[in-house]
């Protein structure tokens, strides 16, 4: 008998360590869900990084046999999508390529890690904050750079005789360092020059065009680019990014991760409920800086979609004697600022004989036929564009531009074949219909619920008509939030009392 009660005295500790180290996983797993929150908006490679580092400490806890898994809807077309998409990579024209875009694909993980590990509304706030706090970080970045800028630009006013291009640089360039020494005004930049004595070497590092595009240039003498700098005919302003792009480099995938956050603050910011007024005004602060950051970017579809999903979640809250003010001034907003715009870029509103919808239309063309000669599994994704050569494409005839179809749905048919096309669309409807089940039993379970169902359903819109001009799905950065919203609404599911109502 003493020794029977001698080993259950030491085997007793034995549950607790247990329990302890299970603890120390979930935090960790917890921690990485927070960076992946807080780099998305900032940082893919962050952000990607951050989620293996939580698959990895989760695939432990499963291995030890701790773990008890939550049965979440959409986890059926997840997998079809999934199985389907690595079926199309084995048979795939140009596989390295291929099995490089599957990480991509992978990324839906995210949406199943999420719900698994996080069951608490506490945890769900707190990633749903760090999402919002990294994307106001970035539209922080982006007011920076259009008020304090970026460097010197070089703008030609007009005068006769004036040499505009020399020693590479050309009018609308931008010079950001002169020596390794960051320059913002044209006084700043005369001063480093002039602390350089008149024969030596200049170093220049400038950037052009849009996304940025950055080099360096090499001035043998100092006081050559002084002459040249010093023409009327030239003139030195703070320069920005002709197009925001935030720290994603590129506008167009920093355009999508605004929209999806964008309407996830404004679903917050219109929720009915329990919040006090500093904070709802501070939610409509941020969603009308993002909606400026988006303009920036002159992404006509991202604007477009912005406002229609912000345009959906408002009716949806609205009552009846608002709903004409509401289309109103969804309509003069949408004009104002697609016409903006259209300004900027020297653009109307569709005409064919601009490259960009001529790249677009014959790329659409082509597809019908590829699509013909590999229906069931496509080429493999990214074999377009990895082997660009192989598809006699006249858009890559007659343009440089060696890239995409410019459609998520084209996209994947031809890529992948039609089963994967059809998996894709089942889930991105599937989405839709629990998105929607899901706002409407979050009705009375207070402001943050409400307005969280709300804003992802909002986003979700917003990404399928953003999907249907672009290949979103081949943007990481997008992705990573677009998953992680995923995930977040699978979790708010699993934290209601009536979950089991809104299976999809």
């Amino acid at each position: 008998m003493l020794k029977s009660a001698s080993l259950s005295e030491s085997e007793s500790p034995a549950p607790a360590v247990s329990s302890k180290w299970t603890n120390w996983i979930d935090v960790a797993i917890f921690i990485c869900l927070a960076a992946i929150a807080v780099c998305a908006p900032l940082t893919t490679k962050g952000a990607t990084n951050a989620f293996r580092a939580a698959t990895a400490i989760w695939l432990v806890k499963i291995f030890t046999g701790r773990i008890r898994f939550y049965r979440q809807p959409l986890a059926l077309p997840l997998f079809l999508f999934l199985s389907l998409s690595f079926i199309s990579t084995l048979f795939s024209v140009v596989p390295f390529m291929s099995w490089g875009r599957m990480r991509t694909v992978t990324l839906l993980f995210i949406a199943v890690l999420l719900p698994q590990t996080v069951s608490s509304l506490r945890r769900i706030r707190i990633l749903t904050g760090l999402l919002i706090a990294g994307c106001c970080l970035a539209v922080l970045y982006t007011g920076w750079q259009y008020t304090a800028g970026i460097g010197v630009k070089l703008e030609a006013t007009g005068v006769p005789g004036t040499t505009l291009s020399k020693f590479g640089l050309q009018p609308d360039d931008i010079i950001q360092q002169v020596n390794g020494k960051r320059t913002l005004t044209a006084g700043q930049l005369f001063t480093k020059l002039r602390k350089v004595p008149a024969d030596a070497e200049v170093h220049l590092l400038a950037a052009r065009f849009a996304p940025l595009e950055h080099f360096k240039i090499l001035i043998p003498r100092r006081q050559e680019l002084e002459d040249y700098l010093s023409q009327p005919g030239l003139k030195l302003v703070r320069g920005h990014p002709l197009r925001a792009e935030g720290f994603l480099k590129h506008y167009f995938p920093y355009s999508e991760v605004l929209v999806l956050i964008g309407l996830l603050v404004w679903g917050l910011c219109i929720a009915g409920g329990d919040v006090s007024t500093g904070a709802r005004v501070a939610l409509c602060l941020a969603f009308l800086a993002i909606t400026v950051a988006v303009g920036l970017t002159l992404t006509r579809i991202s604007l477009v979609s912005l406002l229609a999903g912000a345009l959906l979640i408002s009716l949806m809250r609205a009552e009846r004697k608002t709903i004409v003010r509401i289309l109103v001034g969804f309509i003069i907003v949408t004009l104002v600022g697609v016409h903006w715009i259209n300004q900027r870029r020297a653009l109307t509103v569709f005409n064919t004989a601009d490259p960009g919808t001529q790249y677009r239309l014959l790329m659409w063309r082509d597809s019908l036929k590829l699509i013909r000669a590999h229906p069931l599994v496509g080429v493999g994704l990214d074999s377009i564009s990895g082997d660009w050569h192989r598809w006699d494409l006249e858009a890559y005839r007659r343009y440089p531009l060696h890239t995409h179809f410019h459609s998520t749905p084209i996209q994947f048919a031809v890529e992948c074949g039609l089963p994967t096309l059809f998996a894709w669309l089942g889930l991105v409807i599937a989405y839709l219909v629990f998105l929607v089940r899901l706002a409407r039993a979050t009705w009375d379970k207070g402001w943050f619920a409400q307005g969280l169902a709300l804003g992802i359903l909002g986003g979700h819109v917003a990404f399928l008509l953003i999907s249907l001009l672009q290949y979103s799905f081949g943007d990481a950065e997008v992705m990573v939030v677009f998953w992680f919203c995923m995930g977040l609404a699978l979790a708010l599911h699993r934290v209601l009392p009536e979950a089991g109502t809104v299976v999809v």
